[in-house]
């Protein structure tokens, strides 16, 4: 990301605004002049970012997408590493389970899930050797994954990572 500092600290803004009024209401019931007010950001400074509410998800959802393929880069070098690419899905679903609740509680999950559909392959074909020329078996990891982890978080996530890590492994291998 070669984005100016302004323009990343804009965002970064707008972004814990929208966070903190959403512990506090629907996702609906907020207005971009409320996101606006609570960053202390202009209109025109939301509107150069961001087109609607669901935008600045959306951008957030690809943020994720790109720290877990970061992590995920670094198990090419680790011994198991179906396990262990696991292992860092879970953990950054972890990460982020604030979120994720408040993106559930509003029936809005589906927007950090279009973040990473566009580019979901790439995590299946780095850990379970998925191309896309097999497009049901695409969406069927990526579906499978997306709702253990959705579940899990719903469940106020009470397995730890390492049981969950081990419940997906053995889903997939036995």
């Amino acid at each position: 990301m070669n984005e100016n500092k302004q323009v990343l600290r804009s965002r970064e803004w707008i972004f814990e605004a929208l966070m903190k009024l959403m512990k506090k209401s629907a996702f609906q019931d907020i207005s971009i002049s409320d996101i606006t007010s609570k960053a202390g950001v202009a209109r025109l400074t939301f509107y150069r970012n961001y087109s609607s509410k669901e935008d600045i998800i959306i951008h957030e959802g690809r943020k994720i997408y790109e720290k877990l393929m970061e992590d995920l880069n670094t198990t090419v070098f680790e011994d198991n590493i179906i396990y262990n690419s696991i292992r860092k899905i879970i953990s950054v679903f972890n990460d982020y389970a604030e979120l994720f609740k408040l993106l559930l509680r509003d029936s809005l999950d589906y927007l950090i899930m279009q973040s990473f559909e566009i580019e979901i392959s790439n995590i299946l074909k780095s850990i379970f050797g998925v191309d896309n020329t097999d497009k049901y078996k695409v969406k069927f990891y990526e579906g499978a994954l997306f709702a253990i982890a959705v579940e899990w978080i719903k469940n106020s996530r009470e397995e730890s990572i390492d049981e969950m890590t081990d419940i997906i492994y053995n889903l997939i291998y036995n």
